[in-house]
């Protein structure tokens, strides 16, 4: 219908017509683009709200993890603090039970899984780019590489209590006195009676013993630093969403 109006005035020589069925074109060109252009910006604000809500809701949990894991690893430094300092007494002050449960504790093996579903949707779906933010798509990267090094760590502390730990308490200790978790003895009737929960005396005396403590201590102190410093950056990124949120 246009091109027929704008056919017919130039046969006419209607110049004024034509200049302003031009103008009603480009006008009308001009409106689409930007109403195109709005929707499309109003489509990456919900986006990026989407996104953000996932990122913080991972990172909250990462943070609930790291929190946990940092409690039961502080708990373990602790015990073996504690169970080398009764080594060197002449008669320990703590009781044989007391004793096989910080031994215990030696060997809690906490770990930190990160939760990554959000970043990994990011990438998988290409819309990484759209977080306005270079910090923040940089301490996510180096977030989630920081975390590949916490699984070497947490996986050399699993491989010393599997070759370690695991066969000194069996050679030497009452196993069932010494493989408590959390305070909880396992006292069932399948494991009564104990062999002999004693036994943790007679180790104590040994150069071997408190060599595995100090292994434990030395591995449960790098997996605390580290993840100490991957909490730190949970912080950092958390702050970073709430300016976006």
């Amino acid at each position: 219908m246009m091109l027929r109006r704008l056919t017919a005035h130039l046969r006419q020589q209607d110049w004024f017509a034509v200049v302003l069925e031009l103008i009603v074109v480009i006008v009308g060109i001009f409106l689409a683009f930007q109403v195109d252009r709005w929707y499309e910006a109003q489509r990456i604000k919900s986006d990026l709200r989407t996104h953000v809500a996932s990122l913080m809701e991972d990172f909250s949990e990462n943070e609930a993890r790291l929190s946990s894991a940092l409690s039961v690893g502080k708990q373990e430094m602790e015990a073996a603090i504690t169970l080398r300092a009764e080594i060197r007494k002449e008669s320990p002050d703590l009781s044989v039970a007391e004793l096989n449960q910080l031994f215990s504790e030696t060997s809690s093996l906490p770990t930190f899984q990160a939760v990554d579903l959000a970043y990994r949707n990011l990438i998988t779906a290409g819309t990484l780019a759209e977080l306005p933010s270079s910090d923040l798509k940089k301490e996510l990267a180096e977030f989630y590489a920081a975390h590949e090094l916490t699984k070497l760590i947490q996986n050399t502390q699993e491989l010393q209590f599997v070759t370690i730990w695991h066969p000194y308490a069996l050679e030497n200790l009452d196993y069932a006195a010494s493989n408590t978790k959390h305070g909880i003895t396992r006292d069932d009737k399948a494991l009564r009676p104990y062999i002999d929960p004693d036994l943790i005396l007679e180790a104590m005396k040994t150069k071997e013993f408190e060599n595995i403590i100090v292994i434990q201590w030395e591995t449960a102190e790098d997996l605390v630093n580290n993840w100490s410093r991957l909490l730190d950056r949970v912080k950092r990124i958390q702050a970073k969403l709430a300016t976006l949120n």
